[in-house]
């Protein structure tokens, strides 16, 4: 039978010599979502989480192994079947729960690449994402929403999960003479409070972008959705598609389907993962295959999806708009 191993069954790692009987197949990763967590010297799956893909090693292994196995995992887990990426079955250890020995100091590793986190601890990434300190001058005044070009903008937190070395946000205070910086991140009452107080239907949409990125307030974000959309008001997102790795565990495609968005639009910014994370920045590991995930979810879900990259020397802009096209989105140089 086959069994799939994501964590210290894998080759090179410090359980590894219970395999020595197991018939290495291949690297595979889960078809379905899970969540994987980090819970010290080993991690552990959750099963009813959809959060990522799974990476481990398939194994070829008889009874007695599994029974082995299984006296190994212990009471914190149990077997399942799974489906994998390349068409196979095989079983796999989830998680019951978390167990309460290990619940605050355990942290979700977004990439479901165990091994490439081993001994780093995020948990103060997921749930503090990159905020760039900024000293504002006494009087400051937050600018929660701006108009350009018939549009309506909404700036609703500094906050980002990248630090892009072409950020318009390291050069100035703010783009068309407003200032973007916040002083904190406004509250829902405070974003409907002023979109109430405008007329929206003068403008061909409204869009999230500003000074951060907008799925890092998530839960701001779909609840002014599905008000504006219950206005009738067209609504699109500006994001760099990492909505996943900085909200775990929620169908974020889904929920965005759900509240009403229109349209999408998506930062490619490179034709590759080694030339993203060089000119992007990402804190979360994976975030460029993540931002292409996103993408075809958005497809599939019949939003409105544009892919865009800023017009800088290392990007290929005619291989992006290739990838762009393949994917069935459309294309825009920024």
């Amino acid at each position: 039978m086959y069994i799939f191993v994501y964590g210290t069954l894998m080759r090179e790692c410090v359980s590894h010599d219970l395999m020595e009987n197991a018939l290495f197949i291949c690297k595979a990763r889960t078809s379905q979502k899970y969540l994987m967590l980090d819970l010290g010297p080993f991690p552990g799956v959750l099963q009813n989480k959809n959060a990522s893909f799974i990476n481990g090693e398939i194994y070829n292994i008889d009874e007695q192994l599994l029974s082995k196995l299984d006296d190994y995992e212990g009471n914190w887990y149990f077997r399942s079947e799974v489906e994998l990426d390349n068409g196979m079955t095989a079983q796999m250890y989830f998680l019951k729960d978390i167990p309460s020995t290990v619940k605050e100091t355990s942290f979700v590793i977004p990439s479901g690449i165990w091994e490439d986190k081993r001994g780093e601890n995020i948990k103060t990434v997921i749930g503090n994402i990159l905020q760039t300190n900024r000293t504002l001058p006494q009087g400051h005044k937050d600018t929660l929403a701006y108009e350009v070009h018939n549009n309506l903008y909404l700036n609703i937190t500094n906050k980002c999960s990248a630090s892009c070395t072409f950020c318009i946000r390291d050069l100035c205070d703010g783009v068309f003479g407003y200032d973007l910086w916040l002083s904190r991140d406004p509250t829902l009452e405070e974003m409907l409070s002023h979109l109430r107080s405008v007329d929206l239907h003068k403008y061909k949409e409204v869009v999230f972008t500003g000074f951060g990125e907008p799925t890092a307030s998530f839960s701001i974000l779909l609840a002014i959705t599905k008000w504006l959309h219950g206005q009738g008001i067209k609504v699109r997102l500006d994001t760099n598609g990492h909505a996943a790795l900085i909200n775990p565990g929620i169908d974020v495609v889904g929920e965005l389907k759900k509240a009403g968005l229109d349209a999408v639009s998506i930062s490619l910014n490179a034709q590759n993962e080694d030339l993203y994370n060089q000119l992007c920045i990402p804190k979360y590991p994976g975030s460029y295959q993540a931002m292409l995930a996103f993408t075809r979810q958005c497809i599939d879900a019949g939003i409105s999806t544009r892919m865009t990259v800023v017009k800088v020397p290392e990007i290929d802009i005619e291989v992006c708009e290739q990838i762009a096209k393949n994917m069935g989105a459309t294309f825009f140089v920024r």
